[in-house]
C-alpha cells in the first residue's frame, strides 16, 4: 500500500534524482554507507573510546567519564571531538606542511576501508571477494605509511624518534603474525573470510590453534600499538611519538584512525579464531540481525582484553619486542603450523 503510494511521486520526479534516490537506497550504497561501512564504523570507534575509558577507570578505581550525557557520561567522547574540531590546527614552522596536513587524513581512510574485506555475516559485507583475507592485509600494510610520513614530515626530533621505533618495530611483529595466518588459511583451504567462518561452523579455530591463536592476538597488539608495543607513542617518553607536534582536527582523525583500525583487527580476531558470527539463535530475529550480534559480542570481548592490557602491563622496549618476536612468536608460530599440517593431514 505504501509503495503503491509512493510510486507515483517517484515517477514524477526528474530522471537525475529518481538515479540519486535509486543509488542512495541500493544494497551497495547503504552498506557502504551506513552498515558496516562509513557511519557504523565510526560510532563503533567513538564507542570503543568512551569503553575503554570507562572500563580503564573501574580498574583503577576511578569514576571515569560522567557528566556529559544521561548515561555514565556516553556522550563525552562526541563532547572532545566537538572541542578537538573547535581547536586550532597548528603546523610546525619545520614542517612540510603538504605532507603534514595530509597524512591524518590518509591513515583515517585507509582505517576505514579496512571494513570493506570484513564480512559481519554470509549477506553483510561491502566487497565480498575470494582473497579477501589478502585485501585486508593489503591495505592494513598501507597504513603505518601515513604515519612514517607524518613523523618525517613533523620536522621535530620526538616524532621521528617516533618514528624510528614503528619502523623497527615491524621486523619484530609481521613476520609471526603471517606464519598464525598461514595457519588458519590451510585449515580453512580459503582466503574467503566467509568461507573461513564458515569452516568454524562445529569448532571454533582457536581450540585446535590455541597456539596460534596467542601468536596472531600479540601481534594484533603490536600492529595496533597497543600496550604493552605503544613504543612508538610512549608518551613518558617522547611525549606523544610520531602524533605529538599534530592538534585539533588533525589529532582527532589519527586518534579515530587507530581505533578504527584496532577495531578492524580485534573483528578479524573473532572472525578467524572465535567462530565469527556463529551463536545459538535468538527468537523472532533473522539470522541477518543475530549474525552480526554474535560477532559484535566476540569482538568487544577481544577489546575488553586489549583495553585491560593498558592497565596492568608495563610498556616494553624495542628490544624487547624484537626479542619476543624472533626468538619466542615465530618459533611458536611454526610449531602451530606444524600441529595443523598433522591436524589436516591425519585428521
Amino acid at each position: 500500500m505504501v509503495g503503491e503510494e509512493i510510486l507515483p511521486l517517484y515517477n514524477s520526479l526528474p530522471g537525475a534524482l529518481q538515479l540519486l534516490m535509486r543509488f542512495i537506497f541500493s544494497e551497495a550504497f547503504v552498506k557502504a554507507v551506513i552498515f558496516p561501512g562509513a557511519i557504523f564504523s565510526t560510532l563503533l570507534g567513538l564507542f570503543a573510546l568512551w569503553y575503554e575509558r570507562k572500563l580503564l577507570a573501574r580498574i583503577m578505581l576511578r569514576v571515569g567519564p560522567l557528566h556529559v550525557g544521561k548515561v555514565s557520561g556516553i556522550l563525552q567522547t562526541l563532547a572532545d571531538g566537538l572541542k578537538l574540531l573547535s581547536k586550532e590546527r597548528i603546523v610546525p614552522e619545520n614542517a612540510n606542511k603538504a605532507l603534514f596536513v595530509l597524512m591524518p587524513a590518509t591513515v583515517l581512510i585507509l582505517s576505514l576501508l579496512l571494513y570493506a574485506f570484513l564480512p559481519f555475516s554470509p549477506s553483510w559485507i561491502i566487497f565480498p571477494s575470494e582473497i579477501g583475507l589478502l585485501l585486508f592485509f593489503a591495505v592494513s600494510a598501507l597504513t603505518p605509511v601515513p604515519l612514517l610520513v607524518a613523523g618525517y614530515a613533523s620536522g621535530s626530533k620526538y616524532p621521528l624518534i617516533g618514528t624510528t621505533r614503528l619502523a623497527l618495530m615491524l621486523f619484530g611483529y609481521e613476520i609471526p603474525m603471517f606464519i598464525a595466518l598461514t595457519g588458519v588459511v590451510l585449515m580453512s583451504g580459503s582466503f574467503n573470510l566467509v568461507k573461513i567462518v564458515e569452516a568454524q561452523s562445529a569448532v571454533p579455530f582457536i581450540i585446535p590453534q590455541i597456539i596460534g591463536f596467542i601468536v596472531f592476538f600479540t601481534t594484533v597488539l603490536a600492529e595496533a600499538e597497543r600496550v604493552p608495543f605503544d613504543i612508538p607513542t610512549a608518551e613518558g617518553e617522547i611525549v606523544s611519538g610520531w602524533g605529538t607536534e599534530y592538534s585539533g582536527a588533525y589529532f582527532l582523525m589519527i586518534y579515530l584512525a587507530l581505533y578504527e583500525k584496532l577495531i578492524a583487527l580485534s573483528v578479524l580476531t573473532s572472525l578467524l579464531y572465535l567462530g565469527g558470527w556463529h551463536g545459538p539463535p535468538i527468537p523472532g530475529l533473522p539470522e541477518s540481525i543475530y549474525a552480526p550480534f554474535w560477532l559484535m559480542i566476540k569482538t568487544f570481548l577481544v577489546l575488553t582484553v586489549i583495553f585491560m592490557f593498558r592497565a596492568i602491563f608495563p610498556r616494553f622496549t624495542i628490544e624487547k619486542v624484537l626479542d619476543l618476536g624472533w626468538k619466542y612468536l615465530i618459533p611458536l608460530g611454526f610449531l602451530n603450523l606444524f600441529i595443523v599440517i598433522l591436524f589436516v593431514e591425519f585428521l
